[in-house]
């Protein structure tokens, strides 16, 4: 299997064609990149910026020597691989931010990784970091590596404990007899000639206990 081509689209996902021996296969995947996948082809924006000779490449001798930040300026988003054996080569396609605000698009010319006649400098550099590119959308075709988007569970809202009251339990209200009451019972026990059978036994009840109940 051979990677010919693949782009990141302004949607985060990939476009990519391959080559097997069922022919040639184009997809669009509608799964995020990785960030690996992403990392991949920011290293290129430094051959990007050789390649179509912009001002931050002026005078650099070597791809570390271009200034920071370059990334912000100058983005890759897909390449194309094309020839064969000695004439294989790569096509890098990206776009410059310009200061208004919009976009200049860029694609570098083909740049063979082994050319004898208008060697780039940087050919070798090129070509392990187009590797690492095939790699990575390799992965994401075929081994589904790709970002995972963590959502938000809606949650039911909970009582503040704080909230939370018992329900409201009435005193339970004894009545006592009134006073009077109670004075008109003894003065009829005292007076009181029935007899009152406790366990087989007869009981009078007696002055003195009933007097006590009184008081």
């Amino acid at each position: 299997m051979e990677i010919l081509k693949a782009k990141v689209t302004k949607d985060n996902t990939l476009t990519a064609s391959y080559r097997d021996e069922s022919g040639t296969t184009t997809v669009e995947g509608k799964n995020l990149v990785t960030n690996d996948l992403r990392n991949a082809f920011n290293v290129l924006v430094a051959h990007l910026a050789f390649l179509c000779e912009q001002k931050e490449a002026d005078g650099k001798e070597f791809l570390e020597d271009l200034p920071e930040g370059i990334d912000k300026k100058l983005e890759v988003t897909g390449f194309v691989i094309g020839g064969e054996d000695e004439s294989r080569g790569v096509t890098l396609i990206g776009k410059r931010f310009l200061k208004s605000n919009k976009v200049l698009n860029l694609n570098s010319p083909f740049t063979k990784f082994d050319d004898e006649n208008e060697p780039y400098q940087f050919a070798f550099e090129l070509e392990q970091s187009i590797q690492a590119c095939e790699y990575e959308v390799n992965e994401y075709l075929f081994n589904k590596k790709w970002k995972v988007v963590q959502q938000e569970l809606p949650f039911e809202e909970e009582t503040p404990v704080s909230d939370i009251a018992p329900d409201n339990v009435p005193e339970a209200v004894t009545e006592m007899p009134d006073d009077s009451d109670v004075k008109d019972f003894q003065a009829v026990m005292d007076n009181s000639t029935v007899t009152i059978e406790i366990g087989g036994n007869k009981v009078k009840p007696r002055r003195q206990r009933a007097k006590q109940m009184a008081s």
